[in-house]
């Protein structure tokens, strides 16, 4: 197994998150091929880890036959939301202002950034160029303090604060409860809690293992959460398991 890592054109790891994975998998020892541009990776077998932007995770997937599936809101633990969750169109909230005070984001992970809209302004830098992008909405929650649970086969390796007041925790009998009844979960993920100014704990939403930020995890348990999903995803074996 090899593992990829993105550079910038200042011939600097591209960012933290790679950095750390970098670490990791530096630490145990696998061979580290840097790249800038994603279409230089173009001889990696389906083993061969690459630590990019989504988009250049994603199509390296793609190529290799995997069509990566959309695991924001699983079906299981909807009950830990504590609130509505529906599929729409954004033309649908562009054009309705009426239909705003809503959170919404991509269904399509990262095409933009989640965000509440309240006004015409919070709608800049929703748009895709020539589509009408499906949406996930949801109703508004506030929380006042953020946490994301990295788990790998099943078992929690860490909990870390990434917004909100410092002073506020989290019940982590609802995590742990949320973890255990998620039986449909990928061998890596996340998986963010928040809790609300009325002292909820409630899931925010999932993110898939194969690429996400780390908040300060553990390099090592980093680069194998990261094995674990890619491994999964291309039917191939976790050399990092262990």
């Amino acid at each position: 197994m090899r593992v990829y890592i993105r550079k910038n054109f200042d011939d600097e790891i591209a960012n933290q998150n790679i950095y750390a994975a970098f670490c990791g998998f530096k630490q145990m020892g696998f061979e580290v091929i840097f790249f800038k541009n994603i279409d230089e990776v173009y001889d990696n077998n389906p083993e061969d880890i690459v630590v990019s932007y989504i988009a250049d995770v994603r199509k390296t997937l793609y190529k290799h036959g995997v069509i990566v599936p959309e695991i924001s809101y699983p079906e299981e633990i909807k009950s830990f939301l504590g609130r509505r969750i529906w599929r729409s169109k954004l033309s649908l909230i562009e054009n309705n202002p009426d239909k705003w005070n809503i959170f919404i984001k991509p269904v399509e992970g990262k095409r933009f950034t989640g965000v509440v809209i309240k006004s015409a302004k919070d709608l800049i830098g929703c748009g895709t160029w020539g589509e009408d992008t499906d949406i996930l909405c949801s109703e508004v929650v506030n929380f006042v303090a953020e946490w994301r649970c990295f788990v790998r086969y099943g078992k929690i390796l860490d909990i870390r604060r990434y917004k909100g007041d410092f002073r506020m925790h989290f019940d982590h009998k609802v995590i742990e409860n949320a973890v255990t009844q998620f039986t449909s979960a990928p061998n890596g993920y996340a998986i963010d809690f928040g809790v609300t100014d009325k002292g909820e704990t409630l899931l925010i939403e999932v993110n898939d293992g194969y690429s996400l930020g780390c908040y300060g995890l553990v390099n090592l348990d980093y680069a194998k959460l990261l094995s674990a999903r890619w491994s999964e995803l291309t039917n191939t074996v976790d050399e990092c398991d262990f």
